[in-house]
């Protein structure tokens, strides 16, 4: 410990000793956080702004602010069950859907690779306005029940390289960390997901979850965060109106009951382009 405050008594002397050089390299430090946190603020506006989606401008990610009881997987991820919640009791948006990537192995026809996994809700592809370039898209009935139905949509550019463009691929099964999923259609093309930097290979209903992630379940765990959970905008709703409509929505919403892994959803804090 003397060592220590020693050494630290040394650097401040040597500091107080140049502090032209001391105020460039803090000035430096600051305006380079600074540039990192536009930098990735503006990917994040840019990103939702420029999707090959129907009307980009008006989707906005919902998040929350403020200590909370449970696990983060990742940063601005809400519960399922959260989810759920905020796609039945809003009154501001026209489509709340939710999505995780994974990375899982995919088998077809006696080869396995590694491949970027979707797990989105049912109305994914209808939120965000997305047709199919063959078969069909995920669908809400997709997401009834965990485990219900195993289907995948092929991403386009995976369909392309990895199938070869071929249309009977319809049809066939897919295997999923060894599990069988149905193809059943192929997303349009240009369409890479939401995700700066993650380029789903295939879609998956998100009530696979188990299947896409065997070592660690949580799809019904309210204090487990790891979906992110986006939504359009009503014509003519800003998102200051949306904000404080479900923070009403919060406060005006009866008790439910509680259990230990199903405490009561925590106010939206946020919505952000």
């Amino acid at each position: 410990m003397p060592s220590l405050v020693q050494d630290f008594r040394m650097a401040i002397r040597s500091l107080a000793k140049a502090p032209l050089l001391t105020g460039v390299s803090v000035l430096s430090l600051a305006l380079g956080i600074g540039a990192n946190t536009a930098i990735f603020t503006l990917f994040d506006q840019v990103l939702l702004r420029l999707l090959p989606v129907d009307q980009p401008k008006s989707l906005v990610m919902v998040v929350t602010r403020g200590s909370h009881t449970g696990s983060n997987r990742g940063r601005n991820v809400l519960s399922y069950p959260m989810y759920k919640d905020y796609r039945e009791r809003n009154q501001v948006f026209d489509g709340v859907l939710c999505r995780r990537g994974e990375t899982v192995n995919a088998g077809f026809r006696g080869e396995t690779e590694r491949s970027e996994a979707e797990l989105a809700s049912g109305n994914y592809f209808d939120v965000l306005g997305v047709e199919p370039a063959l078969g069909r898209v995920l669908q809400p009935e997709d997401e009834r029940a965990p485990g219900a139905e195993p289907v995948v949509v092929l991403g386009y550019d995976y369909w392309r390289n990895r199938f070869s463009s071929d249309r009977e691929v319809l049809g066939e099964a897919l295997l999923v960390n060894g599990y069988p999923m149905t193809i059943v259609g192929v997303a349009a093309p240009g369409f890479a997901g939401v995700s700066l930097g993650f380029q789903p290979d295939i879609y998956v209903p998100v009530t696979m979850k188990k299947q896409v992630t065997p070592s660690w379940d949580d799809l019904e765990n309210r204090r487990s965060r790891w979906v992110e959970v986006y939504a359009r905008l009503s014509p003519g709703i800003s998102r200051d109106a949306a904000e404080a409509s479900l923070e009403a929505t919060n406060k005006s919403s009866p008790p439910r009951s509680r259990s230990p892994t199903s405490p009561k959803s925590p106010p939206i804090g946020k919505i952000s382009f």
